[in-house]
């Protein structure tokens, strides 16, 4: 048995707004924290937009930090960065956001940031995606944090094959294995168990209905609390354990009707599920 017996919270299952909107967060830092800890969750992954955002109305990270010590957040980490891999003035964006997130987790104490690949179809060639990465690395090196890679099927890592080779050579990477994104991106179970224990950097866990409506980035806004669709979280989970992985799983449930709920509702629906596949998933464990 290797996955532990605590649950994160993702940024965008409470924040109330959908991603990409004008604001990162409709509910308060404080409320949040508070919430996620009164429902059972000892960590949160923060969104970089979420700290900027906070830095603006003037809070200080003393002030933010201190919130999470107090309720008990522990482990914390931050998403998520992407076209890390650009240059010249098409940087530029993505320049200042990875400066706004290495300084947010110098604030929140975040061991890790979640970045993803290509999006976008550039077609950037493999050896040069893996230098740029090994550079973005080692920038996060000089600031104690591990940068974990999401595996993604519209992005140009789309499988384990792709995402390890990308993240070799680098000692501070690892990876995001998403339910989501593994079985909608049709990712056998049996790739999930060969990844090395010390690579899996974060783990994240929803549901979603049979049938997939529209493009997968239209579809990836329509998830589903654990348990409530048609995933099998408990086979992904056994692969996990297998594969030795030792992360906290974050909960992360984007959806217009999470996001519409009071805060409250929102924490304890995306808690609830979550806490009974794991603890489900630990007493199987436990008697193998």
């Amino acid at each position: 048995m290797a996955l532990t017996d605590a649950l994160i919270c993702s940024s965008h299952t409470v924040s109330g707004v959908m991603p990409g909107g004008p604001v990162p967060a409709r509910h308060g830092f404080s409320e949040r924290v508070r919430a996620c800890a009164d429902a059972g969750y000892t960590g949160m992954c923060l969104h970089f937009r979420d700290y900027r955002a906070l830095r603006q109305e003037g809070h200080q990270d003393v002030d933010l930090r201190s919130v999470l010590q107090r309720h008990g957040m522990s482990d914390i980490s931050l998403e998520f960065l992407v076209d890390w891999f650009l240059e010249g003035s098409a940087a530029a964006v993505a320049q200042a956001d990875e400066a706004t997130a290495f300084a947010a987790a110098r604030a929140f104490g975040a061991q890790s940031l979640n970045v993803g690949s290509d999006f976008q179809g550039r077609g950037i060639p493999r050896h040069v995606l893996k230098s740029r990465f090994k550079a973005l690395c080692a920038r996060a090196a000089a600031q104690s944090l591990t940068i974990a890679l999401e595996i993604v099927p519209w992005s140009d890592v789309r499988d384990v094959e792709t995402a390890l080779d990308v993240i070799d050579g680098c000692d501070n990477a690892g990876l995001v294995i998403d339910s989501w994104h593994v079985f909608r991106g049709h990712i056998p179970l049996g790739d999930v168990t060969a990844i090395p224990a010390s690579r899996i950097v974060s783990i994240q866990i929803n549901d979603a209905a049979a049938t997939i409506e529209g493009p997968l980035q239209e579809d990836t806004l329509r998830r589903l609390p654990c348990g409530e669709g048609s995933f099998d979280l408990a086979a992904f989970l056994d692969a996990l354990d297998a594969a030795g992985a030792s992360v906290a799983p974050s909960v992360e449930i984007i959806s217009p009707v999470q996001a519409a709920l009071p805060l409250g509702d929102a924490v304890r629906r995306s808690f609830a599920g979550a806490r009974r596949l794991l603890d489900e998933h630990l007493r199987k464990a436990a008697v193998r």
